[in-house]
């Protein structure tokens, strides 16, 4: 197999997602990581965690089979993205890397700052997340840096319908700056709904764009992304 290099952007499971790709491919070298921050993954959930790693500690880890999460170390018990050079490094000796391309502070739904996601060039894929739980519920509360639409930075209590849901996914897409071919999208926590037919309606629309895009629920379809992602390796 190739080398292949997936980031994940997006909120509402995003966490979850990259640890589970991850997972998937195992049996070869992986490296798990972030161009941003995020909060380290370690042992059983990976083989080995590494913080500021010498080039040599990391170089010798990385050609290994199973899951190495590495980074450098940062505030709030948080890893931020290894220095450049050893980050490319790391990219090239892994037969898979794995990383986080933004940060959500846990919430559903989010749009970017200037300067995000932070995209390794050469990324082959990007899984876009969205979370179902914020529909119905207010702007102000569910999406992160939601001041970047100013309508809703002059209106933080407006709710989250299929028009703010997709206006939010929309803007995810874009930003990753790929080919709509090397972008996934999934809409996580399909467990929430009530009404399931509102996350079939969203599918369908994103899918008229042209997005391949699946609806579910990582924690309870925890071969979700193995299934889909990894279908045709």
């Amino acid at each position: 197999m190739k080398r292949y290099c997936m980031a994940v952007i997006g909120a509402g499971g995003k966490t979850t997602a990259v640890k589970q790709l991850a997972a998937a491919g195992a049996e070869r070298s992986v490296l798990l990581t972030t161009t941003t921050h995020m909060y380290p993954v370690e042992p059983p959930e990976c083989r080995k965690l590494l913080l500021d790693p010498s080039a040599e500690e990391l170089m010798a880890e990385i050609r290994k089979p199973g899951v190495l999460c590495a980074g450098s170390s940062a505030a709030e018990g948080k890893m931020r993205s290894l220095p450049d050079t050893l980050l490319e490094q790391a990219v090239c000796a892994a037969k898979l890397t794995v990383y986080e391309a933004d940060g959500a502070k846990r919430l559903p739904l989010k749009l970017h700052r200037p300067g995000e996601p932070v995209i390794l060039p050469d990324t082959d894929l990007c899984l876009v997340v969205a979370g179902l739980s914020a529909l119905g519920k207010p702007v102000g509360e569910v999406v992160h840096r939601y001041e970047r639409n100013p309508a809703w930075a002059a209106d933080a209590g407006r709710l989250i319908g299929p028009e703010e849901f997709l206006y939010c996914v929309l803007e995810n897409v874009r930003t990753c700056e790929l080919p709509a071919e090397r972008i996934r999208m999934l809409l996580n926590q399909a467990d929430c709904l009530a009404e399931p037919r509102v996350g079939e309606r969203l599918v369908r629309a994103l899918r008229a764009k042209e997005l391949d895009c699946r609806m579910g629920s990582l924690q309870r379809e925890p071969g979700l992304l193995r299934a889909w992602i990894f279908a045709a390796d």
